[in-house]
């Protein structure tokens, strides 16, 4: 893997003067930016990627575009993996800003990706609200894997589940184990989920 780490720097530097940009550059900046985080983890470029003043002027960034699709799918993208694999703290105003990114349907798919890995998913109101509307996102097979890792997330950390929540995960589960060309593996993992359920 060749490192990025002057590149890194490049682009944070411009990222930090963003307001001296079109929005045409910033996209192209950010493009590229997205996707040094989402790549292999580096701890050469964790000084750069856990940068409290970079998160939250991507932040800003996103706010200040909110109709710009592509965009806002990389500085969600870039958000989520720089708190989950390295360690950006992640704000109010970052959990803040997914939720209203969530809205647009053409970002939802990474907003559900990356929502889970902050804090205050545990503690948001529309939590489960929000978990249940996922398997109805696009693309429908990749959301309900982002959806089931949900779920198992959920029960490791011992989450109670509403039992209306509860019947939805079980119906959902279940419409899954009806497809005959489930893998044998994924069988056993959905039956072994749909018992940690019922159990709970």
């Amino acid at each position: 893997m060749k490192l990025k780490t002057d590149a890194l720097q490049s682009l944070k530097d411009k990222l930090l003067n963003w307001q001296q940009l079109s929005e045409q550059e910033l996209e192209a900046y950010i493009r590229e930016f997205e996707k040094i985080p989402r790549a292999e983890v580096s701890t050469f470029y964790t000084p750069v990627l856990s940068d409290n003043e970079l998160g939250a002027i991507l932040v800003a960034i996103g706010r200040q575009f909110p109709d710009n699709t592509k965009l806002q799918v990389n500085v969600v993208s870039a958000l989520g993996n720089m708190v989950w694999r390295y360690g950006l703290t992640p704000t109010d105003v970052m959990f803040d800003f997914l939720v209203a990114a969530s809205s647009n349907r053409k970002v939802n798919f990474y907003v559900a990706l990356h929502i889970r890995v902050f804090p205050q998913y545990q503690t948001w109101s529309r939590k489960w609200e929000y978990l249940m509307s996922v398997p109805e996102i696009a693309p429908r097979k990749k959301a309900f894997v982002v959806f089931y890792d949900t779920v198992k997330q959920q029960l490791e950390k011992h989450d109670i589940m509403p039992l209306e929540v509860k019947l939805v995960i079980i119906k959902k589960i279940q419409a899954q184990l009806e497809d005959e060309d489930l893998h044998p593996y994924l069988k056993d993992d959905y039956l072994a989920t749909l018992h940690a359920i019922v159990e709970k």
